[in-house]
């Protein structure tokens, strides 16, 4: 099991179980007037220290589905996976938005200005809907695939399914007018989150806007996820200069709250949270070059915020960025990495050499949610 993983990230590994030991017991002037110690609590355990499995060479795309599967980009070829082994191979070309239906058969392939229902085993694809291209914006499928909203126009085509269009329009904010940056619905498919530059707006599954909430402008999202009890919605922004920020929008609040220094996050079900953080104080900026820490912290929380996994990293030996994703099911976690020590990975010699980099790993979390 070692010995898919760096070096010195099994050193890591050790330093991280040093760091997570509590002080003694008998430090506690009570134990120790009553001679007894108590026994210090089960370390946490790190992501190698789990049932694990090494990712081939590739970039992570995504979960795809609720039921574990996922996609990698295998060298300029989409690829799906379950449990550490390939499933089919995906008709679609890296670099084109795509979403996936519940059951992971099936997904929405967006190839501006085209839209296309992929069937994932056999490779089958329909072109459902078009728009134009000039207007291109954001198109987001609901869960169940019946229901499309969109900032812009479509025009169905004859073999479609039968979709309800829920057509998302622009925004007027102190004398400006502001076009949807990302829209997503909820996983049940009874809200849609459409985020604009200043602003959030949660509509209900027929577009009707039920809350709407301020932000500051700077940054743009990743990723999103809606609370169960629909009454939040948390966003990952990215900025130029990594690490990025989570938004926290709460409806009742009407505005967005800023977490800043985070390298990477993702919600997945029962509640868990992963997060990738630098650790130490932020490097100084010279230049214009992008900002690396020497270490940084990987976790997985349940909903209750328990720490169930811990592993920090260093990037001394050119191991960088860290990215977490936990399964929507919240039974896995995937990790991943750039090592650009990895043969042939030579950074800004083109897509060929950027694909040796990418490393990663499959963590079954099922240990550590029960």
């Amino acid at each position: 099991m070692f010995g898919s993983f760096p070096r010195a990230l099994r050193a890591a590994h050790l330093v991280a179980c040093v760091t997570l030991l509590v002080s003694p017991a008998s430090a506690d002037p009570a134990n120790a007037q009553g001679g007894r110690q108590t026994p210090p609590p089960a370390l946490v355990p790190t992501f190698e220290s789990l049932p694990h499995t090494a990712l081939p060479t590739a970039r992570f795309e995504g979960w795809c589905g609720q039921n574990g599967r996922y996609i990698l980009d295998e060298n300029g070829q989409l690829n799906a996976y379950e449990a550490g082994t390939k499933v089919a191979a995906v008709a679609v070309s890296p670099g084109h938005a795509w979403q996936c239906s519940r059951d992971g058969r099936q997904l929405i392939n967006i190839s501006i200005p085209h839209v296309f229902m992929v069937d994932i085993a056999s490779g089958d694809s329909q072109w459902i809907a078009s728009y134009d291209e000039k207007t291109f914006g954001n198109v987001a499928f609901s869960p169940d695939f019946k229901s499309v909203a969109s900032s812009t126009p479509l025009e169905l085509k004859p073999q479609a399914p039968q979709l309800k269009v829920i057509l998302v329009r622009d925004k007027s904010t102190a004398g400006k007018t502001e076009r949807p940056d990302w829209i997503k619905w909820s996983e049940d498919g009874s809200e849609i989150a459409v985020v604009y530059p200043t602003s959030v707006d949660i509509l209900d599954r027929d577009g009707v806007t039920i809350a709407s909430m301020t932000k500051r402008g700077n940054g743009w999202v990743k990723d999103g996820w809606f609370e169960k009890d629909q009454r939040a919605l948390t966003l990952f922004m990215e900025q130029e200069q990594p690490p990025g920020f989570i938004l926290k929008c709460s409806v009742a609040g009407k505005r967005c709250l800023a977490r800043t220094r985070i390298e990477s996050v993702s919600f997945g079900g029962r509640g868990t949270v992963g997060t990738v953080i630098p650790l130490g104080r932020p490097p100084v900026r010279e230049d214009d070059s992008i900002l690396i820490s020497k270490e940084y912290a990987a976790e997985i929380r349940s909903a209750n915020s328990r720490l169930l996994v811990r592993q920090v990293f260093s990037t001394r030996t050119g191991l960088w960025p860290f990215h977490i994703a936990v399964s929507p099911s919240g039974k896995w976690s995937i990790l991943t990495w750039d090592d650009e020590n990895q043969p042939g990975c030579v950074y800004g010699q083109g897509d060929a050499a950027l694909y040796k980099c990418g490393q990663g790993m499959l963590v079954d979390l099922t240990k550590v949610i029960k």
